[in-house]
């Protein structure tokens, strides 16, 4: 029995394909039974897994919990049907699916599929992706990947698999040939170009950026991302990676970028960035101005 956990279902339909996959290995005569999300009634488990006249291996896949299944799931523990697995995808722990988590998972192997949340999250998703594939990509052509595609990580491991198809080594250059746009304009850019003093190009990107559909709100949390890790920096320029949530060469480069900073300044830009990302949200008619106004205070200093 294997419970796959967790709220990010890119990573979910790969933990369960993975396994439809590994199990029609071993017999080519799987018998696969999925129970749609929602639409679990008691005693389903039992019809599905009992056996069959030719007695093939059963993968039974539930698309979450429903009235009846923490009993079933027991009862199924306490007598296994012989060559049958049963997946169990639990999104959330709210209602059946805690239930479930709570009276079940000792029972079972558990998969968590937890949304990445921190950049450092998706960058070792990539590292990973490649190291797996046996592909080389360096540190700059990971960051371009993740800051064009840091909203969706569905869309992040497809572009994974699209540079690994080509079977050679990816650097940045690479990336920024094949996926055009989606590099040329993004926060990556548009904050190095701000916190390096080069405010026109940091407003010529946005603008660009801006023109072409960029989210603005998601813009600027990536921009309150880079300052809040220059205020992790300013009074602690050594810190232990793990301990400000950053990558060693994010330490580097925050440290390079402090240069020119005062403290005051960097406590007005903290308090700056509070109000573009209410005005990005609505607070403001005119939310495009607010973002420029934040490029220019964020390269001023140098």
């Amino acid at each position: 029995m294997v419970l796959v956990t967790g709220s990010e279902h890119y990573l979910a339909g790969r933990a369960i394909s993975s396994l439809k996959q590994q199990l029609r290995q071993l017999n080519a005569n799987l018998e696969i039974s999925e129970i749609g999300e929602g639409e679990y009634q008691a005693g389903m488990l039992f019809d599905l897994a009992s056996p069959s006249l030719f007695a093939e291996p059963r993968l039974v896949l539930i698309g979450s919990a429903g009235e009846g299944l923490v009993e079933d799931l027991k009862a199924f523990v306490a007598n296994p049907a012989d060559e049958v697995t049963v997946v169990v995808r639990l999104p959330n722990a709210v209602g059946h699916n805690g239930k479930v988590r709570k009276d079940v998972a000792k029972s079972a192997l558990v998969v968590s599929c937890e949304e990445l949340k921190k950049e450092s999250e998706k960058v070792d998703f990539v590292k990973k992706e490649f190291a797996s594939a046996s592909v080389p990509i360096d540190q700059p052509a990971i960051r371009s990947l993740v800051g064009s595609f840091n909203t969706d990580l569905g869309e992040l491991g497809a572009a994974c698999s699209q540079l690994i198809a080509r079977g050679a080594a990816v650097n940045q250059t690479v990336v920024e040939d094949i996926f055009g746009g989606r590099v040329e304009t993004n926060a990556f850019k548009i904050a190095d170009a701000a916190l390096s003093g080069n405010a026109a190009e940091a407003i010529r990107l946005f603008r660009h950026g801006f023109a072409t559909g960029i989210d603005s709100v998601a813009l600027v949390a990536a921009l309150a991302m880079r300052i809040r890790q220059l205020a992790k920096l300013y009074n602690n320029r050594n810190p232990q990676p793990a301990a400000v949530g950053m990558q060693p060469w994010q330490i580097d480069k925050a440290k390079r970028e402090l240069a020119g900073w005062s403290e005051a300044e960097l406590a007005e830009l903290v308090e700056l960035t509070a109000q573009v990302d209410a005005d990005t949200k609505g607070a403001s008619r005119d939310p495009e101005y607010s973002v420029e106004k934040l490029l220019l205070a964020m390269a001023r200093a140098k």
